[in-house]
């Protein structure tokens, strides 16, 4: 069965924004009020990350792994930001800043996880 090069991409973006409008987000940490939104702003960035490294040719294997050590890194930061903003009484900037940008990227770095384990190993076509 053939498949479009470009059904990987969609089944990623729908899984990451369903999730977070699921509440997985909120439920792993993100606050309730940028929930939501975190998805909507990290999984077109997680795509494009997700396209250019499968059109500069970067194997299957390393992509994904890649996109799995990066989200591993980017939970970990949005999870100590959370917490020292907690700590702070919510008075820790940068913190707050971790915790939301942390998220950003956890879902960005998520889709293009979703995008690459399931992309086909060839490169996308030059046309």
């Amino acid at each position: 069965m053939q498949t479009s090069l470009v059904t990987p991409y969609i089944f990623a973006a729908l899984v990451v924004i369903l999730g977070a409008n699921a509440g997985l987000t909120e439920t792993l940490g993100a606050h309730p009020f940028w929930s939501i939104r975190v998805a909507w702003v990290g999984v077109p960035l997680g795509l494009i990350a997700a396209v250019a490294a499968k059109h500069l040719g970067v194997r299957w294997a390393l992509r994904t792994a890649l996109f799995l050590i990066g989200a591993a890194i980017a939970y970990a930061i949005a999870v100590a930001g959370k917490d020292r903003f907690a700590a702070s009484f919510a008075e820790d900037v940068l913190a707050g800043r971790l915790w939301y940008f942390g998220w950003i990227a956890t879902c960005a770095f998520a889709a293009a996880l979703i995008a690459a384990a399931f992309s086909p190993t060839r490169p996308l076509p030059a046309d």
